[in-house]
């Protein structure tokens, strides 16, 4: 592989190592960008050559296969600049979400309480909408800048197609988020933090937190929630296929609770799917992504 300037390049690493559900097979290529400059030749480098590549943060919400990965996974959690003007907050892609959180509430800013607990970067929770608890981060955005084709491109919230769980990122890969500036509002900070450790709470009483796990696993149908489908139509609370298991705290969770490989959670992802479709005639949608 080409060497780059400001560019980290990790040979031949498990994602296991990389992943909330500790499961994925080897990656020919780990790289951290430390400048959005670095980004811009690496993509350049990769679309030259035609090399297979895949855009992560905290590596939450994603399913890496167990089969090696012939290409090059960009990590951009080194880009993690942050600028706070008043209420605007201008935060780059691998900043993190809890510590942007943090910071927002010590300046007495809300907006942001529905997110505390959700892990991952501000590009991996742009990328699918991260939400919780009525809200999502693209009610907070203002704008958003992202490298496509070597240009870096700055748009209004309005211009960029976002949805619940999904944004325009997540069908173009060619457009990677470089960062966002969102605006909040002024609070008393005592009224942000007991939000927080409110929302903090639930997490920790719903959440199988204790295992390693990928968040939800399938977007809630129109009629239902996925976690009440799965759990009191389908009765497959601790149903498992080898290591894991559909969570007996939160049923639209799966857990690595016995060293399951990928194979296992997508094997019961997938029967979770045909029961659901058997048994209520419901198309599960699913949150998570697939890397192959």
């Amino acid at each position: 592989m080409k060497e780059i300037k400001d560019l980290i390049i990790k040979e031949n690493v498990k994602m296991s190592e990389y992943t909330s559900y500790k499961t994925g097979g080897e990656v020919l290529y780990y790289v951290y960008p430390k400048t959005i400059e670095a980004l811009q030749e690496l993509m350049s480098y990769i679309f030259k050559n035609n090399i297979k590549y895949f855009v992560i943060g905290n590596g939450t919400n994603i399913i890496f296969t167990d089969e090696f990965y012939d290409g090059i996974v960009i990590n951009l959690s080194k880009l993690e600049e942050i600028k706070i003007e008043n209420t605007i907050i201008e935060v780059s892609s691998g900043y993190s979400l809890q510590k942007l959180v943090s910071e927002a509430s010590k300046l007495g800013l809300t907006g942001l309480e529905f997110a505390a607990g959700i892990p991952g970067t501000i590009g991996g929770a742009t990328y699918m909408n991260a939400g919780a608890y009525g809200s999502c981060i693209f009610e907070k955005i203002k704008y958003v800048k992202y490298l496509e084709n070597g240009e870096i491109i700055k748009k209004a919230k309005e211009e960029v197609p976002y949805g619940n769980r999904y944004s325009y990122f997540k069908d173009n890969k060619k457009a990677i988020i470089l960062s966002i500036t969102i605006e909040l509002s002024h609070e008393d900070k005592n009224i942000i933090l007991d939000k927080i450790k409110e929302y903090t709470q639930k997490r920790i009483q719903t959440q199988p937190l204790e295992y390693p796990n990928a968040g939800s696993v399938f977007k809630n149908p129109e009629t239902i929630s996925a976690g009440a489908l799965i759990d009191t139509k389908l009765n497959l609370k601790g149903k498992n296929v080898g290591g894991a298991y559909v969570s007996e705290k939160h049923a639209n969770f799966i857990i690595n609770k016995n060293n399951a490989t990928s194979n296992d959670i997508i094997k019961l992802i997938e029967e979770i799917k045909r029961v659901a479709k058997q048994k209520e005639n419901i198309v599960l949608q699913l949150e998570q992504e697939i890397i192959k």
